[in-house]
């Protein structure tokens, strides 16, 4: 760390100092301020109100807490773009899980974080599509048509999305896969309305949006040591695929589930064992019963949406899977 200084959030003056810079940025126009690091600060320094040594993992809370009041009282939306945490800083949304590498298990590691993440009562979580280095080239990384398609698909199944990296991470750099992503993209949209449903939730009830198996079902043992699959909301069971062989297991627990892309009925309790799934789809589980809030036309913004015009989407026998409803 010697490349940098260190603001002591400890000191008011130095607070409002800071937030004297970020209000610069707002005024400008910019809507949200990315509070980068802040998981280890200078450990041979002096601070006004704590000894380094307690500070050390408070300097997290203090330093998104900064962000995120000038960015309220400026724009009025209580939001940062926040990397590192310590308990309380899940008052100051939203977090992202960092530097991951671009493979199946830094896919498979951000998840696992990801849902430990929201157990301790952080409810938006989310994570670099489609990771943000490569091995072992740190720099100028490369990502392989699948992982990048894999990703794509557990992104669009998350609180929030951004594609990030050291190298190009457009989809237009990927021609081969580019009309999947596209599709995708359309997918999240079409699921804004339930994300902003689920949001509101998770704000009144500090439920996380990406729910361990666990959160559902303490009483299912097996359910304890999953961890590559996950509840996004109350409503759909979500299951990534994260190898080059698009097998994996997925374990159905207790209720009636109906597959969100065939419209396929499945008892739940049981395994779904070696399922082939090709890359352009991802296992995905929607309870029956649900109705799902969607937005019913293409848009190719958020801005372009209005709300109001949401539509419920039935789980009901007449539900034949979301692209073919």
């Amino acid at each position: 760390m010697d490349y940098a200084g260190t603001i002591d959030f400890t000191y008011p003056k130095a607070t409002e100092w800071y937030k004297g810079l970020l209000k610069n940025l707002l005024d400008m126009g910019v809507t949200c301020i990315k509070t980068d690091f802040g998981e280890n600060i200078h450990m041979d320094a002096l601070y006004k109100g704590m000894k380094p040594e307690l500070l050390n993992n408070l300097y997290a809370l203090l330093y998104q807490k900064a962000a995120y009041e000038i960015t309220k009282d400026v724009t009025g939306d209580g939001i940062v773009w926040a990397r590192s945490a310590w308990a309380g800083c899940q008052r100051y949304p939203l977090h992202w899980g960092g530097d991951s590498c671009s493979s199946w298990d830094g896919m498979a590691g951000s998840l696992k974080g990801g849902l430990h993440f929201g157990l301790s009562g952080f409810a938006f979580w989310s994570h670099d599509v489609p990771g943000f280095h490569t091995l072992p080239n740190f720099m100028n990384s490369i990502v392989d048509d699948d992982v990048y398609m894999r990703w794509t698909q557990f992104g669009v199944f998350s609180s929030h999305i951004r594609y990030h990296g050291t190298n190009k991470r457009e989809p237009w750099h990927y021609p081969a896969i580019a009309p999947m992503i596209k599709k995708w993209w359309k997918l999240r949209y079409t699921l804004i309305p339930y994300i902003v449903e689920q949001s509101r939730k998770a704000i009144a009830s500090g439920a996380p949006l990406l729910q361990a198996l666990i959160f559902h079902h303490p009483e299912d043992k097996l359910c304890w040591h999953i961890d590559d699959e996950y509840y996004f909301g109350n409503d759909f069971l979500v299951a990534p695929v994260m190898n080059s062989e698009n097998r994996r297991d997925v374990y159905l627990p207790e209720g009636k589930w109906v597959n969100f892309f065939t419209g396929e009925r499945l008892e739940g309790g049981h395994w779904l064992k070696n399922l082939d799934i090709p890359l352009d789809e991802m296992p995905v589980y929607v309870r029956q019963g649900a109705t799902i809030p969607v937005y019913p036309d293409e848009v190719e913004c958020t801005d372009d949406m209005d709300l109001s015009k949401s539509i419920g989407l039935h789980i009901d026998p007449h539900f034949k899977g979301i692209f073919k409803n």
